[in-house]
């Protein structure tokens, strides 16, 4: 099974992302604060990591470029509700894969779990 960590410090928003992967079919792992997610990124090596921007201690750009210098090369997407292009800018530059906003829905997440976590078997 496939291993999701999303790292936020909002505990309704990861309830809310734990239902959506968990109906995805992988294994969530969480983190509350950027230092948590590199910790466990670096011990687990999650098949993807969904990053808020926004978390006390070390903030998501920080744990993003942390975990690339420490060689985590997995995929690394910004799941954050700043629809600011600086920010857009900031992660990409950190090395994050992708930036998604979040919304009620969550549609898009469930777009990014599709593209970075399906095999090609899966749909064999």
């Amino acid at each position: 099974m496939k291993t999701v960590l999303y790292a936020d410090d909002n505990l309704e928003i990861i309830e809310l992302v734990k239902v959506l992967i968990e109906r995805a079919g992988y294994q969530l792992l969480t983190a509350r604060d950027g230092n948590e997610a590199v910790q466990v990124s670096l011990e687990e090596n999650p098949d993807l990591v969904l990053m808020d921007i926004n978390m006390p201690g070390m903030d998501g750009l920080s744990a993003v470029r942390q975990l690339r210098d420490d060689g985590f090369n997995n995929p690394v997407i910004m799941l954050t509700a700043s629809e600011s292009e600086e920010d857009r800018e900031s992660a990409i530059d950190a090395g994050s894969d992708e930036y998604v906003l979040k919304t009620i829905d969550m549609g898009d997440v469930e777009i990014v779990l599709s593209r970075y976590l399906s095999d090609v078997s899966d749909f064999l």
